[in-house]
């Protein structure tokens, strides 16, 4: 659509309403129409009888406020964009300001406007809502299906897992899945994809204030497998010029846009991967059964736990599984995590040659691979999820049941995840053995 030319504010505040009438007016021939109402039930009013085409609303004591109005707002016909006006810093020393933000995101807030109003952003702000609306065809009817891939440390194969799954799927929907790499200091799924993109998050940095889907479709890397990529800053400095607000802005774009989301983040928890946990559908935590990583991943699942990411979104995947001298079955594993594992996928010497060479194992006819077979198990649960299949449940119990089966299975990956569901006892609803 066009710049918005019916403008209105949600706001009894006059000094607000000042500097959004000085910023119109210095727009000249581009000034939008500016109206004001005070309430709710006045913006309704006006919406049943001379809809606008952009909704201003102020965070004030309520935060929730404006996105309640844009839930309520996504209901018209058509759809009317809302903007959330903030001051920065406003919200409180017991406030989280990308909490907020995020939240709202996840209402349905199209973006935001500082105070004090500039003509500049304010400018930006309409053209990026009319650019928004002239692309349609990037805009998927559902929001995408987010998925996270998180470690308690480096090394366990996660980002391998990562860009297999994101290869996976992009394989079976071209052009329809995004990855992001959002291990913003030590990133390698551009190496793992042998691609060497011309822009990474630290660009797309720079371009914060007029960001939309098509930008953000026109900056990711294209991958011959059909994937797209946004890439890891080069270089730490370059990293710290993208924050929690900016990735939770990303994925919300970017949800929009793809069909599938896929994020490999930075194993060290901090607001960069809060954020990303936030937006994400389902978390898929990476360990492998050596003693002193399962204890750190012990620690993980209750960090999880206290942020309120719930359960029954997180899958565990039990990563270079092998038969070695002093360590731990996969029941003794579930046990430690006091849970089912999801997913099994046994050590291949393969896989490595795959990373090291650039060729993700994902895209070879590699049909005697245990790995991508449990991989593919993997990548159908996020389809299955997708379309609203209910999961399955392909976890081992912590019983002597898995140990009847041949090591030999195991080390080959002849042992799947389907295996081990069928040998599930009863467990109680907390997850306990």
């Amino acid at each position: 659509m066009p710049i918005p030319s019916e403008v209105t504010l949600l706001s009894n505040d006059a000094a607000l309403r000042d500097e959004l009438t000085f910023a119109a007016q210095a727009l000249g021939e581009v000034q939008p129409r500016v109206s004001f109402v005070a309430d709710s039930g006045e913006l309704m009013q006006l919406v049943r009888s001379k809809p606008p085409q952009l909704v201003l609303v102020p965070f004030d004591e309520d935060h929730d406020q404006v996105g309640q109005v844009a839930r309520e707002l996504q209901t018209a016909n058509p759809p009317i964009p809302v903007v959330g006006v903030f001051r920065p810093n406003g919200f409180g020393d017991n406030v989280s300001e990308s909490a907020v933000l995020i939240e709202s995101m996840r209402a349905g807030v199209k973006d935001f406007l500082r105070r004090p109003v500039s003509t500049t952003e304010f400018r930006t702000l309409l053209e990026t809502i009319g650019h928004q609306g002239s692309a349609p065809e990037f805009r998927p009817t559902t929001f995408g299906k987010v998925v996270s891939f998180i470690s308690n440390k480096g090394g366990v194969g996660k980002s391998t897992m990562s860009v297999n799954t994101a290869v996976g799927l992009a394989m079976r929907h071209p052009g329809r899945v995004l990855l992001i790499d959002a291990s913003l200091q030590m990133g390698v799924a551009a190496a793992l994809l042998n691609l060497r993109p011309p822009a990474t998050l630290a660009e797309i940095a720079l371009e914060r204030d007029r960001l939309d889907e098509t930008l953000l479709r026109q900056l990711a890397t294209v991958h011959e497998s059909g994937l797209h990529m946004l890439a890891a800053p080069n270089d730490a400095i370059a990293a710290m010029d993208v924050d929690d607000t900016l990735l939770a802005r990303i994925i919300t774009l970017a949800r929009r846009t793809y069909d599938y989301v896929v994020i490999d983040t930075f194993p060290m928890f901090d607001q960069v991967v809060v954020a990303a946990l936030d937006l994400s559908d389902r978390a898929f935590i990476v360990v492998e059964n050596v003693v002193p990583t399962l204890l750190g991943a012990v620690g993980l699942l209750d960090v999880l736990k206290r942020i309120g990411f719930p359960q029954e979104r997180q899958s565990i995947i039990v990563n270079r599984q092998q038969r070695i001298a002093g360590g731990l079955s996969l029941p003794e594993v579930a046990e430690r995590f006091g849970r089912q594992i999801d997913f099994v996928l046994p050590f291949e010497k393969r896989v490595m040659v795959a990373a090291n060479s650039g060729e993700p194992i994902a895209q070879q006819n590699a049909r005697l691979s245990g790995f991508c077979r449990v991989l593919s198990q993997v990548i159908d649960s996020i389809e299955d999820e997708a379309s609203g299949t209910p999961l399955l449940q392909s976890a081992p119990a912590a019983s002597d049941s898995i140990a009847d089966f041949d090591d030999q299975q195991l080390d080959s990956g002849q042992l799947d995840s389907q295996q081990l569901g069928s040998q599930q006892s009863d467990h109680g609803e907390d997850g306990t053995w």
